[in-house]
């Protein structure tokens, strides 16, 4: 079978760093390389104590010999693993054994963005890829990091549709390392590095925008808007050309969208969205101009025809039969349960009436987590107050926005609760919980919250006004 690359390969001639394949890292056994670069050969290994596979990125001997260089890359590694976010790649462990430095990280088995990049993509599905991608940077500058190298190839798909971001401060280690301060020398990717950067001067996260903007323009027209034959061609280019809007037309991208990219991408680091928070609001804001729809189907999979009546979730009552003219048969209406909210809809709908969410209930077929009792573990909240009072809904173990308007995955709709309010998100036998900076506070236990925080069994939590119970259940 063939392996999935989910890194970027460069090749290696390293025998040092082939001869790993099959031995161990720690309790960490090497099983295939699935990526080389210049910083770093990435291998898949296998850790049997916790039955998972792991990505190890192994540093090649003239960096890990290099003492600043190591004393800087583990001072990255360990600010980057403190980042706890479902859209970016966490970090498990860091080491050493005999002369080899290593870090270990999340296995991702879905390929990179860059590999979806053969043709342009949807608008609505590159919107989503680009929000995701903004919210793992949004979590980044909030901790004092830039990224410094926002590409295709350092975004990391999961097969369910989840996009994480890799390798934070790479660039900057390299910059410091070797010293470039030269036009055309800022290490980083020059087809996506933004001016400031590349030119050698002081960047902040305004240059990761402007990176992010340029992946933008490549996922909705299927290329890079500035090619050249050398580098310093390629930076003036990001200097001074304007952007080729005309293949964002010729594409049929919104022109509401259009604008989002040109700010994004503007030349100079006051003239774009000064923080991702703001990207993120223009950006779905963008989308309800062009009604444009973001499900969360992009990322749960969910096939687009009629449920059945037989799939995980769903009870089933037989009420009555619908005539179809085509087939000249009578085919049976049933009803289905909703898997989140428990209200009960016709199986001639593909969404609940009452929540909205997927009556084909897909999201199950990614709760891989179980508990002590071999049941998936699932995530329930009980609101007390307000409009939603007395209801109760459950969660599987994907990322659930929570806001006040469409675009969420669950809405609440008081007046107190921001349009993007917060995250719950299930990772490592934990549900965690993360404010996005809402206007009136996200609060667990009455205490605010404003870094991302473990639940427990019973806590209450504050939506602005709106109040909810946080409950571990189990699916069925």
């Amino acid at each position: 079978m063939q392996s999935e690359n989910v890194y970027p390969r460069q090749g290696s001639n390293d025998n040092e760093m082939n001869a790993l394949i099959g031995q161990s890292l720690g309790q960490f056994r090497i099983v295939e390389q699935i990526g080389a670069g210049g910083m770093a050969v990435v291998f898949k290994a296998y850790q049997p104590t916790l039955d998972r596979y792991v990505a190890i990125k192994v540093l090649p001997s003239y960096h890990a010999n290099d003492p600043v260089f190591l004393t800087r890359f583990v001072q990255e590694a360990r600010s980057v693993a403190k980042l706890a976010h479902p859209n970016i790649v966490q970090i498990h462990d860091f080491g050493e054994q005999n002369t080899i430095t290593y870090i270990v990280m999340e296995y991702v088995d879905g390929g990179t963005l860059k590999d979806r990049l053969n043709k342009p993509l949807p608008v609505a599905e590159t919107i989503d890829y680009i929000i995701q991608a903004a919210q793992g940077l949004n979590c980044a500058h909030r901790n004092g990091i830039i990224h410094r190298d926002v590409k295709p190839a350092n975004m990391l798909l999961r097969k369910d549709g989840r996009l994480l971001l890799s390798d934070f401060g790479i660039a900057k280690i390299l910059e410091e390392s070797t010293n470039l301060t030269r036009v055309g020398t800022g290490i980083g990717t020059p087809q996506y590095i933004s001016p400031e950067q590349s030119t050698g001067q002081a960047v902040d996260r305004r240059s990761d925008i402007y990176s992010l903007g340029i992946v933008l323009f490549h996922c909705l027209t299927g290329r890079v808007p500035f090619t050249a034959e050398n580098l310093l061609s390629l930076t003036m280019k990001h200097l001074n050309e304007p952007l080729p809007v005309e293949r964002l037309q010729a594409e049929g991208v919104p022109d509401a969208v259009i604008k989002v990219v040109l700010q994004m991408a503007a030349k100079q680091p006051k003239d774009r969205y000064q923080s991702t928070e703001v990207l993120i609001d223009a950006l779905t804001h963008a989308s309800t101009a062009s009604n444009l729809s973001i499900p969360r189907q992009w990322h749960a999979g969910a096939s687009a025809i009629t449920p059945r009546p037989d799939l995980k979730g769903g009870a089933v009552k037989e009420q009555s039969t619908v005539y179809d003219s085509q087939a000249s048969v009578v085919q049976p209406v049933v009803t289905l349960t909703c898997f989140r909210c428990g209200a009960r809809n016709p199986s001639t709908r593909l969404y609940c009436t009452t929540c909205g969410d997927d009556l084909a209930n897909s999201r199950a077929d990614y709760d891989r987590y179980l508990g002590p009792n071999g049941k998936a573990v699932l995530a329930r909240l009980s609101m007390q107050n307000g409009p939603m009072a007395g209801r109760s809904y459950r969660f599987h173990q994907q990322v659930t926005t929570i806001g006040r308007t469409n675009g969420n995955d669950f809405i609440i709709a008081g007046r107190t609760v921001s349009r993007r309010h917060a995250r719950l998100w299930f990772d490592n036998g934990h549900w965690y919980l993360e404010d996005l900076q809402s206007a009136n506070g996200t609060l667990v236990n009455n205490m605010r919250i404003y870094q991302p925080v473990v639940l427990h069994d019973g806590d209450v939590i504050h939506f602005g006004d709106e109040v909810a119970v946080f409950n571990v259940t189990y699916g069925p």
